[in-house]
């Protein structure tokens, strides 16, 4: 090798040793950052068969109603959590607004007393239902009935109060959207119904007028069918259960005042009244609607006949997968119980832009 060559080897000799190093380095460093960049991509649940991972995406293209059942009870988690949160907050606010505390903010029916009309007629209502009234008289248990109305008293006033503080602060939750819902085609036939005939959205509901949370569910029918006046058409089919003894004659009752056109009134009455569906009661409640009682008696005689309507409804009920009260099917989408405003207007809203 000549005197010449040996700098230029010298120096190419340092440059490969320095190339080295940095890939060296360079190696090392991806070495210790793959991981962390595989597990922020990576997914986090997941199920392993042999060597293939599985996702929810893959449940989700493969089982499409498996993966929306999980997600929209995971909605529900979610949104009650944050609701909850929710509730707290507006208290904290509307108390510092009015300068109280939150405890004497939500001391509801304070001063609520039952009548003895109330305790009486929820006695006969139950007496013969619940283990705890069965055989004792009404002197035995009145003290308990009491404190059942109080808290029932309760839970209404507490549930009307926090609605308005949802709505005075404008409360919006938003959770994981969800894919497309199953549509149902659920039949109207010739059930009571409310709004135009051609509206773009039809709602079925399913219900039973002995049952309390069909008639909690009654404040958010009402507000719907003012809010979207014109646009929605709103059907009612019978649906009672069978562990509500008074509930079978209050919808053949409801389906005597068809003939008449003045179901809509006596359907108010019947939720109205609720939790005193004896016979009697629900007689006078169709007087008090305004029905001629000569034509209402004579119908409700002939209980069969209705019957056989009020049967074939709980049949096709089941028949879409109705197994509980309420259940409504908004365009063939089932919405099941006494659910908030929003998992209405949602689907609906939605269905108008369609």
């Amino acid at each position: 090798m000549s005197e010449e060559s040996t700098p230029r080897f010298a120096t190419l000799f340092s440059t490969l040793n320095k190339t080295t190093v940095l890939a060296g380095v360079f190696g090392v460093y991806v070495l210790l950052t793959v991981y962390p960049v595989y597990k922020f991509f990576s997914p986090e649940q997941y199920v392993k068969i042999g060597h293939r991972y599985y996702t929810l995406n893959d449940v989700k293209e493969s089982s499409p109603s498996v993966y929306r059942k999980y997600a929209s009870d995971n909605n529900d988690r979610i949104y009650r959590l944050f609701s909850q949160y929710a509730n707290d907050k507006v208290l904290e606010l509307e108390a510092k607004e009015r300068g109280v505390s939150v405890e004497a903010l939500t001391k509801f029916a304070a001063n609520y007393e039952p009548t003895e009309e109330e305790k009486v007629a929820t006695y006969n209502q139950y007496k013969d239902n619940i283990p705890a009234l069965k055989g004792k008289s009404y002197q035995q248990v009145q003290g308990d009935i009491s404190s059942f109305l109080k808290r029932v008293k309760e839970d209404e006033e507490r549930q009307s109060f926090y609605q308005q503080l949802r709505s005075k602060y404008d409360i919006d939750i938003r959770v994981q959207e969800l894919p497309p819902p199953a549509k149902i085609e659920v039949a109207t036939g010739n059930n009571p119904s409310i709004g135009p005939a051609d509206a773009k959205v039809t709602i079925v509901e399913f219900s039973d007028f002995e049952c309390p949370y069909c008639k909690r569910s009654q404040d958010v029918t009402k507000q719907l069918r003012e809010k979207y006046q014109g646009k929605i058409r709103w059907v009612f089919r019978d649906f009672p259960l069978p562990f509500h003894q008074n509930a079978m004659f209050a919808h053949v009752a409801a389906n005597c005042a068809i003939p008449q056109g003045k179901y809509w009134n006596y359907f108010s009455q019947l939720f109205e009244n609720s939790g005193n569906l004896e016979r009697q009661n629900v007689i006078s409640l169709a007087q008090k609607s305004g029905l001629n009682m000569p034509e209402f008696q004579k119908c409700i005689a002939d209980e069969s006949k209705q019957k056989q309507e009020i049967e074939a409804d709980i049949a096709e009920g089941q028949k879409y997968g109705v197994n509980g009260t309420p259940a409504f099917f908004i365009n063939g989408i089932m919405v099941e119980g006494a659910q908030p405003i929003e998992s209405f207007t949602k689907i609906i809203d939605q269905e108008l832009k369609n």
